[in-house]
């Protein structure tokens, strides 16, 4: 069984680039991933881009905190025994995640 990767994008009014940060989280050639996505207190549209996405991913939002909060609370919610940061601007190639866990299985 292949280790599961958690993909955390803190997010802070980011609604122009949230959504294709997620689908590029979502469309890797690796798989198992999961997503996860940490709303800081957006006040535009950000939270609702987020959560057009169902349970594709998982997401948390709370009061703006900061980046770094943003990021614990995402990797406090990561179950993958590997983490992979994104900011929410980012955008992630599809083989990314693969050739990076071809590499790590390689010095197992």
């Amino acid at each position: 069984m292949l280790p599961l990767v958690s993909i955390v994008i803190p997010c802070y009014k980011a609604e122009l680039w949230i959504g294709e940060a997620i689908r590029s989280a979502l469309n890797q050639s690796y798989s198992p991933v999961e997503v996860i996505v940490v709303d800081d207190g957006s006040t535009d549209r950000s939270l609702e881009v987020i959560k057009s996405f169902g349970d594709k991913i998982r997401w948390e939002t709370g009061p703006n905190r900061g980046g770094d909060c943003a990021r614990n609370c995402g990797l406090a919610l990561s179950t993958g025994e590997y983490i992979q940061f994104r900011d929410a601007d980012d955008y992630l190639l599809p083989g990314k995640i693969e050739r990076q866990m071809q590499v790590f299985s390689k010095g197992r």
